[in-house]
């Protein structure tokens, strides 16, 4: 796995675990300046992509798929991303505009087609019944304050792993009350993500597949486990194109780039 470029190495698919080690005493500082990275992985270059939204039964099968779009923007200090929910017709039912940057991400949210402003839903809600929340699509955690490393584990048997908890922010606290993140430092990735609420871990997410858009690495097909009830949703990544005139529309071609971990 190459280290040189900015890529968006956000999930990397984990598949077994190590035993879990002791915090750093520099945890704290430790946490802020690895939280940094990962942010810092994030694509610089405007991104379009198209999705969809799996509720699976037990046997992996979809039960319900709900197609989405995105767009994904670079700021300064974050990012811009909007996330439109289509209807069987391909017609805008929901639309997300997720600003992040600072403590916190702000939220807009809009309804029909066109889009009309609409009072913010639940953020911990399943999506159309798909089991997928808008707090997992928009990665607001990464910048949630106060990180602290509280072990380590080597995933897989490859990834030797910090385990980064976050609190969650008040205004979010009916939903989760923490996150739990395990960040690779060599690759400046988190490679599994647990949402945990009255002292457990409700839900988890881990990436199965990665894509690949030149130097830009993209979650291909992540899994969501809601501890809670045992459903099992998916995100898929299905179009994924670069919004950029610093690329040729022959580099722009290349969107199916394999990738070896």
């Amino acid at each position: 796995m190459k280290k040189k470029g900015r890529i968006w190495r956000v999930f990397v698919v984990a598949l077994c675990l190590g035993s879990v080690a002791p915090a750093w005493a520099t945890g704290d500082a430790e946490a802020l300046r690895l939280m940094e990275q990962v942010r810092h992985s994030l694509p610089d270059v405007p991104l379009s992509l198209d999705a969809s939204l799996r509720l699976l039964d037990s046997s992996g099968r979809p039960l319900k798929t709900v197609s989405a779009e995105a767009q994904l923007t670079r700021t300064d200090d974050g990012s811009v991303a909007r996330y439109r929910i289509l209807d069987a017709f391909g017609s805008v039912r929901d639309e997300m505009s997720i600003t992040l940057g600072g403590a916190q991400a702000n939220f807009a949210y809009a309804t029909g087609d066109p889009p009309e402003s609409a009072p913010l839903p639940d953020l911990f809600a399943s999506i159309a019944g798909t089991g997928v929340s808008w707090m997992e699509l928009s990665f607001s955690f990464f910048w949630w304050e106060h990180p602290r490393i509280i072990g380590s584990e080597k995933v897989a048997n490859r990834w030797e792993c910090q385990i980064i908890a976050l609190d969650c922010p008040p205004e979010y606290e009916s939903g989760w009350s923490e996150v739990r993140l395990w960040v690779a430092p060599a690759y400046g990735a988190v490679v599994r993500g647990e949402a945990w609420r009255d002292g457990r871990a409700i839900k988890r997410f881990e990436v199965l597949a990665v894509r690949k858009l030149r130097q830009v690495y993209m979650i291909g097909d992540m899994e969501i486990r809601d501890f809670e009830n045992g459903t099992r949703s998916r995100l898929k990544v299905g179009r994924l194109e670069m919004i950029s005139p610093d690329y040729t529309p022959e580099q722009l071609q290349e969107l199916y780039a394999p990738v070896v971990w």
